[in-house]
């Protein structure tokens, strides 16, 4: 298995200082140039196992070796003849291309024993890495966990926070795919030291601004969403999360890698909004409404923190009832209070937005991201679009939510209240068109679905793409939305649930299930989250421990 991004091979004093190396030997020209000594190459993370052919004949013909002890001295003369050439072979082949160094060959005379020589980290990480990590682009566009080949160091892999955290998440991704409880129970291992050290980082003031930190915090976020505890609610995480974007200020956004890990955040703080009806931890520190006006990406997520406030508002007048589980409750409108009147008219302003962001984002994509399909028009993605790119499809799949939210939430608010505030013919027009807005909205959702997965090419025929896992993380939330909307066509839901259930079952996350199912699965799964109080008490009081309940033993 080979990593299909980029990593820096550059000597270590250009890795250091963040600039391009040309890789001279045995000095750069970045350092002959500058009148420095060049330290010399290493690769701090191997993602190739440099086990080639050769290296298992050589171990195959020593177990021979040692298993016939009526070997002669001919058989010996002839083994030692070719060691000469085989060694020759595994140099050129693993200087060679990757993929040829990164898969052992097998054959029936190999002793299994020697299969087994590479270690369940390094299968784990290369799988995880390959998978629900996007490639860096060119442009710059944020992708998911991009960041991580750069950071991880191989040597911090039983210490360092956000390597645990890797570790734990990649071996429980190996085991929802491949199975082998070694790999459940070594992430359980590696997560409850990574929660100890991520603990003693948050109470560490010199290391609270670490890029490796909150990204460690993401990383456990994205182990919920794998196995499925909690069914992808970040909640234990969100105090965390904000409390860390909050220090790091406005500072985090001057670095490619301090935009995606604040994007991701957010994505996260929001999911937990969303499902807690809670604004407490949707914007830390104003970034996103003070800098959204500058930038149409973080300006989506923008819309997104406004969407659920106008929601969580309404919710005091007319109850959502978003929750899985929760019952329908029946509606309180107090008529003397005349602030919901207000929420409306911020609804509706709210939706003008959004068709506003759509030809804005579209300008902004032509002029600044070189290759990218722009976002479309409302409705427009499934009938004017023949490819995305996977970054772009994810970020409309985003922005589409929520407007479905909102839409959503307007519906919800005209058939619990008791009066509707407003005219009630101009109800009677806007129910319409605030339906058709919704079915319209789920289908661009849908329509994006095959772009993201990489399912589609850039001449519209049928492929795969290796890290379809990253997008899939990313989509999880706004599918199990189609699926719970009561407003949506019963055939939407349905096609919804079918991409939840291949992403569960296909790549492996098991919070990929429709809200009709979840709490099913909460009560008959065989792990579930036991919380642990008091756990980062003073900082936000973030609760940052949970105890997996399971059955290992």
């Amino acid at each position: 298995m080979v990593f299909p991004g980029r990593f820096s091979t550059g000597c270590m004093r250009c890795r250091q200082r963040k600039v391009k190396c040309d890789e001279g030997k045995p000095s750069c020209r970045r350092c002959y140039i500058y009148g420095k000594e060049c330290p010399g190459y290493t690769d701090q993370f191997h993602f190739r196992h440099e086990l080639t052919a050769s290296s298992f004949k050589k171990s195959a013909t020593t177990q021979r070796r040692k298993s016939s002890p009526s070997s002669t001295a001919s058989v010996k003369s002839t083994n030692s003849s070719k060691k000469k050439v085989e060694e020759d072979s595994s140099t050129s082949t693993s200087s060679g291309s990757p993929s040829s160094a990164c898969v052992p060959v097998w054959s029936p005379t190999t002793p299994v024993a020697t299969t087994l020589s590479i270690s369940t980290d390094d299968i784990s990480l290369c799988y995880f890495v390959r998978r629900f990590v996007s490639p860096a682009g060119l442009d710059g566009f944020p992708g998911h966990l991009t960041f991580l080949p750069a950071m991880y160091d191989k040597h911090q892999d039983d210490g360092g926070v956000l390597e645990l955290a890797t570790k734990s998440v990649a071996k429980m991704a190996v085991y929802n795919q491949f199975g082998g409880d070694d790999f459940r129970f070594q992430s359980y291992q590696a997560y409850g030291k990574a929660i100890r050290s991520l603990q003693n980082a948050i109470q560490d003031e010199t290391q609270v601004m670490d890029d490796k930190v909150l990204a460690a915090v993401l990383l456990l976020c994205t182990l919920k969403d794998i196995s499925g505890e909690g069914v992808g609610d970040a909640s234990e995480h969100a105090a965390g999360l904000y409390y860390l974007l909050e220090r790091r200020g406005v500072e985090q956004l001057a670095t490619r890698r301090g935009v995606e890990l604040f994007l991701l955040s957010l994505i996260r703080l929001q999911v937990y909004s969303f499902l807690r009806e809670d604004d407490t931890y949707s914007d830390p520190g104003g970034l996103t409404t003070v800098l959204g006006a500058f930038d149409p990406l973080i300006r989506a997520m923008s819309m997104m923190t406004r969407v659920l406030s106008l929601r969580n508002a309404l919710s005091k007048y007319v109850p959502m009832g978003i929750l899985p589980g929760q019952p329908w409750k029946q509606p309180v409108l107090d008529m003397d209070d005349e602030g919901h009147e207000t929420v409306i008219q911020g609804c509706l302003h709210a939706l003008q937005d959004f068709d506003t962001w759509d030809m804005e984002a579209a300008s902004y994509w032509q002029n600044t991201f070189q290759g990218r399909t722009h976002p479309t028009r409302l409705g427009a993605v499934g009938t004017s679009m023949t490819y995305c790119d996977p970054q772009t499809a994810c970020t409309i799949i985003l922005i589409r939510s929520a407007r479905l939210i909102l839409v959503l939430s307007l519906l919800i608010y005209h058939d619990l209240a008791t009066v509707p505030v407003g005219n009630p013919e101009a109800w009677a027009q806007w129910m319409p068109v605030l339906q058709s807005d919704l079915h319209s909205t789920i289908d661009d959702i849908l329509a994006c679905v095959p772009f993201s997965l990489g399912d589609v090419d850039q001449d519209g025929k049928p492929t795969t793409m290796s890290y379809d896992g990253a997008a899939a993380i990313i989509i999880t939330q706004p599918l199990r939305l189609v699926t719970w909307c009561i407003y949506a066509k019963p055939e939407q839901q349905q096609i919804a649930r079918n991409i939840l259930g291949r992403i569960n079952a296909a790549i492996g996350i098991r919070a990929a299930v429709s809200w009709q199912n979840a709490s099913l699965l909460s009560e008959g799964g065989q792990q579930r989250p036991e919380r642990q109080p008091d756990v980062c008490e003073g900082k936000g009081g973030w609760t940052g421990e949970v105890t997996f309940v399971s059955d290992l033993s």
